[in-house]
């Protein structure tokens, strides 16, 4: 597992770490999950948190574990909304 100010710098490093991870094609989003495993060319098994199906070779660029302090998820909705300001 990573902690924060941990280099991410292979998918072997990610194996057990909490995230989101984008999924779909027409509609992409970020949806919470878990790595499983490194398929070991550059893409990831990830086990969705909702349903707990899975998704084999899942590119690396589209997971950001929990713990990644210089990712703010841009596309994903806030849950604080659209308005700004002080939270």
């Amino acid at each position: 597992m990573t902690s924060i100010g941990t280099t991410i710098s292979s998918a072997a490093d990610l194996v057990g770490c909490n995230g989101m991870a984008l999924f779909g094609k027409k509609n992409p989003n970020w949806y919470p999950s878990v790595v499983k495993k490194d398929d070991m060319d550059g893409t990831i098994k990830v086990q969705w948190e909702e349903d707990k199906k899975f998704t084999m070779r899942l590119p690396m660029e589209k997971f950001r574990p929990d713990d990644d302090p210089n990712d703010d998820l841009i596309g994903v909705p806030s849950i604080f909304g659209n308005e700004g300001g002080d939270y």
